[in-house]
């Protein structure tokens, strides 16, 4: 008995000490706070393996921007993809449950959770002002949960993050029709995790 507690107590000391050197530290995802800090984490240290991010980044945007229905951006000095979908592709109006049609448009992003923090992504939902501010707030977060939720059925949600904005922060003027629905929107944020940056550092990604 008193053997097995020794063996017990040594091994959470090894476990410990292999956390803190950074051996256990790639399973460790603290979730961001902000938008801007899910978009900027992690950061790609040097040159050499920012030019590689970028350029692989970019070759994943010109395939997504096939796709004429979305809106493919970049940032961050082109290692962060931006997609915007209209809200109406994955709604119907009013309603916070994902239509019939948006497993065919989110399942193209399932691919970016699988490998462990290859991958880091960041949804973000908007809507227009039709209606109060407290009305588009709780629409918007009912939706991104939604969103949140099929993610976690059909891919891993360990990073992935969600930030609701409601009515702020329109990508237009709320003045005609055209101009709402591209408002309402969401928006998905895909950033190099830690695995990609690694495979960066020993020119390794493809």
């Amino acid at each position: 008995m008193r053997n097995n507690i020794l063996n017990l107590r040594l091994i959470s000391i090894v476990l410990c000490l292999l956390f803190l050197q950074g051996g256990l530290a790639q399973d460790y995802y603290n979730a961001p706070q902000t938008l801007d800090e899910a978009i900027n984490t992690p950061i790609v240290k040097d040159n050499k393996s920012h030019k590689v991010i970028a350029e692989y980044q970019t070759r994943q945007a010109r395939i997504m921007s096939e796709d004429r229905n979305l809106k493919i951006l970049m940032t961050r000095d082109q290692e962060v993809i931006i997609v915007t979908i209209p809200a109406d592709l994955l709604f119907d109006p009013n309603a916070t449950e994902l239509n019939r049609e948006a497993a065919n448009v989110l399942q193209h992003y399932t691919a970016f959770l699988r490998t462990p923090d290859y991958y880091r992504m960041a949804i973000a939902m908007y809507h227009d002002n039709t209606g109060s501010e407290q009305f588009c707030k709780n629409l918007t977060d009912k939706r991104l949960q939604s969103i949140y939720d099929w993610f976690a059925i059909n891919s891993s949600v360990k990073y992935l993050s969600k930030f609701s904005f409601g009515q702020s922060d329109p990508i237009l003027p709320n003045n005609s029709i055209q101009n709402r629905r591209q408002n309402r929107r969401l928006e998905i944020y895909l950033i190099p995790g830690t695995t990609m940056i690694d495979q960066a550092k020993r020119n390794i990604l493809r």
